[in-house]
């Protein structure tokens, strides 16, 4: 009778410690995701650095320390990545894109967030979870294509090249590759490109 007694003393004191603990978890606030004010320029939804403004509209952003006279914007240490600022880089191996979740790129599993639209594969923006095509506001400005429904950006003349804006082709005879801005050539034919600037980077 003693070891039964015994047993249900020792039942109720647990149960009573889960219960006090649960109460003071339940006390404990919760932290609530605090959101960034947005610019105050008119009209303006970016996020606001310095001052009440974006980077858009006047926002002082810390520049690259290096003494080679560089203007990039500093990451870490002071320095951009090109000068040395340590980015976290895609754990698999032999990779060198960014990480972007979980410790990995989108190549390698990072997931990208796609919009909610019907039958839609287009990455979601931000904010609506939906893409450009399907209505979510940019914002840079951008101008969309004249033509009825269509939401392409403007190349030519106020259309996108599908409702007829014209390409300046490749002067090479025969060629039908768009021309670079320079020398009226595609990169086939000369036209120059700048390279990447990272150690071993063909792109």
């Amino acid at each position: 009778m003693d070891e039964e007694e015994d047993l249900a003393v020792l039942i109720y004191k647990s149960s009573k410690t889960a219960k006090a603990r649960e109460a003071a978890a339940a006390a404990v606030p919760k932290k609530v995701a605090r959101k960034r004010p947005e610019c105050s320029a008119d009209g303006c939804t970016n996020n606001s650095q310095q001052g009440g403004v974006c980077k858009r509209h006047g926002a002082k952003v810390k520049r690259c320390s290096s003494d080679a006279g560089c203007t990039n914007q500093a990451l870490k240490g002071g320095v951009c990545f090109k000068h040395g600022a340590k980015v976290k880089i895609c754990s698999s191996e032999g990779c060198a894109n960014y990480a972007q979740k979980g410790g990995v790129c989108f190549r390698h599993g990072a997931k990208l967030k796609r919009c909610s639209s019907e039958g839609c594969t287009n990455q979601a923006r931000a904010r609506g979870g939906v893409c450009i095509r399907h209505g979510v506001k940019i914002r840079a400005k951008v101008k969309r294509c004249s033509s009825e429904g269509c939401t392409n950006i403007v190349v030519k003349g106020g259309v996108c090249i599908r409702h007829g804006a014209k390409l300046k082709r490749c002067s090479s005879e025969g060629c039908t590759n768009q021309a670079r801005a320079r020398g009226g050539v595609c990169i086939r034919h000369g036209a120059k490109v700048k390279k990447c600037s990272s150690a071993g980077c063909s792109n």
